[in-house]
């Protein structure tokens, strides 16, 4: 009974501590893509490098532009969202686009709270936000200088809360198609296929020179691998999945999970490099856009922080400190040495004592004193080094004067 109390303990202040350990990250996006414009937009911020979906009540964005006139803000946030309950042009939703006031401004920066992201999405989730876009408040020209989100979800954090988000590809290279061609294709830098999930469907969006509404697919969608060592459907490690869709009407087309796993023969897309969309040779038909809804987002290594180079100087003086480290040391090991003597008498008087509030007050006793001898040892040690200063030429630690 006691010993199950004791482990009890041990996993309560294991829970508590974790809890400390996962904070949250600080994300700076790389806007060197930004643009000047007086009319358009100077950048955008795909969720599949920031996601709304990301942010918590304590998270914040920071936008700084450069341009404009005067004290107002001379640029605009703008979220870009697909709703489902939209469906005056497409039984399956509409993208629409949604302004966020910000909190404050001051000298070109402007700063956006949690709720001001949300608020202005009214029933709609943040993980149906696809990009943000920073454009022109006016008539003078901006540049988006930065974009800074704070305590937000890291890549890693969302892949472990199985935590959503939405990708968009704005097709601005794609072609008109007609004769069972390719209007356009999309290579895995922009979307990863590897990233779909059973509640994933996909919506292309695209431009038909027909006059009146159509009755058959006017397009497909297509899974292109050339070294597949997954799907039962590879020849000589090639597949072409072509994907019918669902539903369409003369300006979108809904493809879902289930269709596309069928076609690809697999739910394992990790072999996909390339995605198309495509005519079936009754209209000519170009695509413009292609949103993917409910993707997961992928785990990433964390890179190792590198290796710190010596000089000959720090080798000397961390040789002048490897005393005072080892008493450190030491007096770490006397601390470690009271707190399991404690708990090591606790545990003896465990045996002729049957009460539990006893074994906790000995548990408590142990890891205080380890505490105080611990706090004393750095407290020597700090000033022991406070009065020393390290001599170069004498490659040693010396009295100040």
């Amino acid at each position: 009974m006691k010993k199950t109390f004791a482990m009890l303990i041990g996993a309560a202040a294991a829970i508590a501590l974790s809890a400390f350990s996962a904070a949250a990250a600080d994300i700076t996006v790389d806007t060197r893509s930004a643009v000047e414009t007086a009319d358009g937009t100077s950048f955008t911020v795909n969720s599949n490098k920031l996601s709304l979906a990301q942010f918590g009540e304590d998270s914040t964005l920071t936008v700084t532009c450069e341009g404009g006139e005067g004290e107002e803000c001379p640029f605009r946030l703008m979220l870009d969202y697909w709703d489902r309950k939209s469906n005056d042009a497409f039984d399956f939703g509409a993208p629409l686009m949604a302004e966020v006031p910000y909190k404050e401004y001051k000298d070109g920066t402007a700063v956006y709270t949690y709720d001001d992201l949300t608020k202005v999405l009214g029933e709609v989730t943040p993980d149906m936000v696809f990009a943000m876009e920073i454009v022109p408040a006016g008539a003078s020209p901006i540049t988006c200088k930065s974009v800074e989100a704070a305590n937000v979800l890291s890549a890693n954090e969302m892949a472990e809360n199985n935590k959503y988000h939405a990708t968009w590809v704005h097709t601005a290279d794609a072609k008109p198609s007609k004769d069972w061609h390719q209007s356009v294709s999309v290579g895995v830098d922009r979307f990863d296929t590897s990233t779909l999930t059973p509640d994933s469907y996909v919506i292309v969006r695209y431009e038909l020179d027909a006059t009146d509404t159509v009755y058959s697919d006017p397009v497909e969608f297509i899974l292109q691998s050339t070294d597949d060592k997954v799907s039962p459907k590879a020849k000589n490690g090639t597949v072409w999945a072509k994907v019918a869709p669902m539903d369409f009407n003369n300006s979108f087309a809904y493809f879902n999970y289930k269709s596309i796993v069928d076609a690809y023969g697999t739910d394992d897309f990790s072999c996909v490099y390339t995605v198309y969309v495509g005519d079936t040779g009754q209209y000519t038909m170009t695509c413009t856009d292609i949103y993917v809804m409910n993707c997961k987002t992928l785990a990433v290594d964390e890179p190792e922080p590198p290796a710190e180079s010596k000089s000959e100087d720090s080798s000397a003086a961390e040789t002048a400190t490897a005393a005072e480290t080892s008493s450190a040391s030491e007096m770490t090991s006397a601390a470690e040495s009271a707190a399991a003597s404690a708990a090591a008498a606790a545990a003896t008087s465990s045996e002729g004592d049957s009460s539990i509030g006893s074994h906790v007050v000995f548990i408590i006793i142990g890891v205080v004193a380890g505490v105080v001898i611990a706090g004393v040892a750095v407290f020597i040690i700090l000033g022991r080094k406070s009065n020393k200063t390290y001599d170069i030429s004498r490659r040693r630690f010396v009295k100040k004067k």
